[in-house]
């Protein structure tokens, strides 16, 4: 019994240490590959997320605007919006239930590197870009990429002008003119030294290995044309150069420009009260002759 108990014992106490010299042994080679698994894993994550939201018009009414819409109002519609006493929220809340747009001046801050003194309209929305990757990367670059671009179509346009000047904030888009018109951006519209200037050239953004979320406005701006356009977004991480899109896939993003000749325009005139031009009734127009020439 005594020997049986040793030999057991013997057997025991060799296998525990048997075990500890493979452990130790393969040690290096398992931590290397759990750290190779770790990363294939991490790789499989997207580079980042991007997600957009447009303006809540609702929390946040621009001061100066446009509001679209895709046929005339009809007598009953435009006596109601003339009554109206240019009150910009009342006026979207109307224009709203029939289908209507908002579109935005473009801020009057010019960037002073595209040399466009003359800024169109915009449809601001946010752009959030995270990423779950514990590798850390770095966006470098972003360019606008024009995929088409067409002559705007709405019917009625309804026009807010600025009471003062707005707050500026986020990045500007320049996407003016047609497909073949090179867009330019984005621009810095914040106050302070930068304002004016092209981001990419002073700023990068960092994702992943714990980075915080990055959040901006976007301002992207047009003219004479309707844009459906998307954002190329060149990055760098420890395996090189790429490039990733937004919206990913095939997925756009849509500017739409005012169109100059609409079929009924109504402009707001402060203490005066609503221009009207084109296929309607001037009733309720009493300051057609203030407006500008269009």
């Amino acid at each position: 019994m005594v020997v049986a108990a040793v030999v057991v014992l013997g057997g025991l106490v060799f296998a525990y240490y048997a075990n500890y010299a493979l452990d130790r042994a393969t040690s290096t080679d398992r931590a290397r590959s759990d750290k190779n698994a770790e990363k294939t894993v991490d790789r499989e994550q997207p580079a980042f997320v991007s997600t957009i939201t447009p303006r809540d018009y609702e929390q946040d009414m621009p001061e100066a605007l446009y509001v679209l819409l895709d046929r005339p109002l009809t007598a009953s519609e435009q006596a109601t919006l003339t009554a109206i006493k240019g009150d910009a929220s009342q006026v979207w809340a109307f224009m709203k239930s029939l289908g209507g747009r908002i579109v935005e001046q473009a801020s009057h801050i010019a960037p002073r590197e595209d040399g466009n003194e003359n800024r169109g309209e915009a449809q601001t929305f946010n752009l959030n870009l995270n990423s779950d990757r514990s590798a850390g990367r770095t966006i470098n670059g972003m360019t606008a990429v024009k995929d088409t671009c067409s002559a705007p179509t709405a019917q009625t346009v309804v026009h807010i002008p600025p009471a003062g000047s707005e707050p500026r904030q986020g990045l500007l888009w320049d996407l003016t003119g047609g497909k073949a018109d090179k867009p330019n951006g984005p621009y810095v519209l914040d106050d302070g030294e930068s304002q004016g200037k092209l981001y990419f050239h002073y700023n990068v953004i960092e994702l992943g290995n714990g980075q915080s979320n990055m959040a901006f406005r976007i301002q992207p701006e047009v003219s004479t044309h309707t844009c459906k356009w998307h954002i190329n977004a060149s990055y760098t991480d420890t395996s090189g150069y790429h490039t990733q899109r937004i919206p990913k896939g095939s997925g756009t993003i849509t500017t739409e420009a005012v169109p100059q000749k609409p079929v009924q325009y109504f402009g707001y005139v402060t203490t005066t009260g609503w221009g009207c031009i084109g296929r309607m009734s001037q009733k309720g127009c009493t300051a057609t002759e203030h407006l500008p020439s269009r």
